[in-house]
């Protein structure tokens, strides 16, 4: 009798073994980076965010709230897999979003409006750059800005300067659009003097 209860039990171990780890493995397939995915939720919070009446600090309570989903979002992304996934699927003619991404595949820039102008941060950079095989991201030096366009200097020696161009208020003056130079130097996203040289390759 006390054979067969520990047979039976056996057995019953094996089957809730067998389940868990089933279960297991599809929570894990459940939760595989997708970057379509993400640019969904991005653009979903978006549109959210941008139906807001925010004149006068409206719904700022709302705006605040999105606005972090979105940089969480964004700053979930830790692996270099994942950020080549984005490049692959992001759709500029589709997405809300902006995001830049320079011509080595090493840098990106997301920029969006805030719509939070009552407490001085009108519009949101988030920047993500390789290092040690990870993700590293970073905010940007000075004011915020609008990005519309990135450029890679390509140097002789050392790091390439990745020049983002763009403008600092809401409105889309693509005449008047402002350089910033940024570099990558010992894991780190710093500023750089933007070189003068007869080659900047564009990354449209």
């Amino acid at each position: 009798m006390r054979l067969k209860t520990i047979i039976f039990l056996l057995i019953g171990f094996g089957f809730l073994t067998y389940f868990t780890s089933c279960n297991i493995s599809n929570n894990r397939e459940r939760n595989q980076f997708d970057a379509k995915d993400i640019f969904v939720q991005l653009d979903s919070l978006l549109t959210q965010l941008n139906s807001l009446e925010a004149w006068d600090c409206k719904n700022l309570n709302e705006i605040v709230t999105l606005n972090e989903k979105m940089r969480r979002i964004i700053e979930g992304i830790r692996s270099p897999k994942e950020f080549d996934e984005l490049v692959i699927a992001f759709d500029a003619d589709k997405h809300k979003i902006g995001f830049l991404v320079s011509e080595d595949d090493q840098f990106g820039v997301f920029s969006w409006q805030t719509k939070m102008d009552c407490l001085g941060h009108g519009i949101k950079n988030i920047a993500l750059y390789k290092s040690n095989d990870k993700i590293m991201v970073s905010s940007l030096y000075g004011d915020p800005m609008v990005y519309h366009n990135i450029e890679t200097n390509k140097q002789e020696k050392g790091k390439p300067v990745y020049i983002l161009l763009g403008i600092s208020s809401t409105e889309n003056d693509l005449n008047n659009l402002t350089k910033k130079g940024y570099k990558i130097t010992n894991g780190y996203l710093v500023e750089s003097k933007i070189p003068q040289t007869k080659k900047a390759f564009a990354n449209n």
